[in-house]
């Protein structure tokens, strides 16, 4: 039996957001709005931000969750609950990227000294700084 060659249509569209010409793999009819593929991924991820969406993984037998974090704008897809402080969705890698600064943060704080004197020298250079 002969095989039939598949072929593929393109179709010149332009682009409601971006006005760009794009092509797509189907016969538009021209009756409706049609995007490129960022503006569909660009609306497609405004629609989704600051919503956390529960869905069952069957494959893997556990609840995931779908989001946006607030803070890097990528789209997540975990098995964690995503943490929420003041309205805004932190995925774990901005979580822990804003808890080593913190603690940086505090360590500027501390000031070690062996003597006196040292610490008398130290302190005298941050009171000129602050100035």
């Amino acid at each position: 039996m002969k095989k039939l060659k598949k072929t593929q249509t393109l179709t010149k569209i332009t682009c409601e957001n971006c006005h760009k010409e794009y092509f797509v793999p189907f016969v538009a009819d021209g009756h409706r709005k049609y995007y490129c593929d960022e503006c569909l991924r660009e609306m497609h991820k405004k629609r989704k931000e600051g919503k956390i969406k529960k869905v069952f993984d069957p494959k893997n037998e556990k609840y995931m969750y779908d989001f946006v974090c607030d803070i890097c704008g990528e789209f997540r897809h975990a098995f964690y609950a995503p943490k929420r402080e003041n309205g805004k969705i932190w995925c774990k890698e901005c979580e822990s990227q804003k808890k080593l600064e913190e603690r940086k943060k505090a360590r500027k704080n501390v000031i070690l000294a062996s003597s006196p004197e040292a610490m008398n020298s130290i302190l005298k250079k941050k009171e000129e700084e602050d100035e």
